[in-house]
């Protein structure tokens, strides 16, 4: 598709909706190199530095990556972390601490991916060009979250409210099944990215589905939701599809809980019944309600 007619077709898709209307802005310096006078991308993508392309490859063209976290992983252990702790990028910073007498875990992200997007502006070291979606109107910007996620959760279900409901082991925020009140999220999937995610009007990069670069069509770990749970993709451990509750998970073993059976959540397939996108399928993180009790959230709004 041509990129000016992208741009022209989402913001007709996102007139007036908060989820992806407005032009955004360019996106904070990622830490690359300055392209040179004339040129759209020069210089390295330092975003993307301490991952490898595995074989898994979505039809989109996004590969698995790997992530080396060799450098932080003694410190997190020190922190007394384990399990899937230690699958979280190192540009994710990792800590214990207590909350109103919880013991939690504290992420800080500047919620940037480590992998080439087109929604980095096109002076950025880590512009790509694609034409497989619509374009919307936003750019990347570097953001500042902090996340508490409670070690001991616990099963007060109730439905997720405002934007961010997780965090992806990159760094990355997971937002809910649902757009902004008006907008229609099939439709606006129409908008994700090569690897399955997209910047709101504040530049807030976020993955609704299945994220291309993180997992596909796998048992993978994800990342956890704000109630602590952990997300894995559409398989479980033995390769098998796993049979989920009303929230989107299951008690069973993982990869990173062999032998004990642990509540986590699936990336499942869900099917629109909205008149415009009628029947349209898409595999999202979440059903729109958590499990248990949400942590606290800064910079989440």
């Amino acid at each position: 598709m041509n990129r000016t007619w992208n741009r022209m077709a989402a913001v007709g898709m996102c007139l007036g909706l908060a989820a992806c209307g407005g032009t955004g802005s360019d996106p904070e310096d990622p830490g690359t190199t300055s392209p040179g006078a004339g040129s759209s991308n020069a210089g390295t993508c330092t975003l993307t530095a301490n991952t490898a392309e595995t074989s898994a490859v979505s039809p989109s063209g996004c590969h698995v990556l790997t992530r080396d976290t060799s450098a932080c992983e003694a410190e997190r252990k020190a922190q007394g972390l384990s399990g899937y702790w230690l699958q979280f990028s190192c540009r994710v910073s990792l800590s214990s601490t207590t909350t109103n007498g919880l013991k939690m875990v504290r992420a800080q992200a500047d919620g940037q991916p480590d992998y080439k997007s087109f929604y980095f502006s096109t002076a950025n070291a880590c512009y790509e060009t694609y034409s497989g979606s619509i374009h919307n109107p936003n750019s990347i910007s570097a953001q500042s979250y902090t996340l508490d996620f409670p070690l001991a959760q616990d099963t007060t279900m109730q439905g997720m409210r405002g934007a961010i409901v997780g965090l992806a082991l990159n760094g990355v925020p997971i937002f809910g099944n649902f757009a902004a009140p008006g907008d229609d999220i099939y439709a606006e999937a129409k908008t994700f990215d090569r690897c399955g995610a997209h910047p709101q009007n504040t530049g807030v990069y976020h993955y609704h589905s299945e994220p291309y670069a993180l997992s596909y069509d796998d048992a993978r770990f994800i990342g956890v939701m704000r109630d602590g749970y952990p997300i894995y993709g559409r398989k479980d451990a033995d390769g098998s599809a796993p049979a989920l509750d009303s929230v989107g998970g299951h008690t069973g073993v993982t990869a990173d809980s062999p032998t004990t059976p642990v509540y986590h959540y699936h990336v499942h397939e869900q099917t629109s019944t909205n008149s415009g996108t009628l029947g349209q399928k898409q595999w999202f993180l979440t059903t729109g309600t958590y499990r248990g009790t949400p942590g606290g959230c800064v910079g989440c709004n």
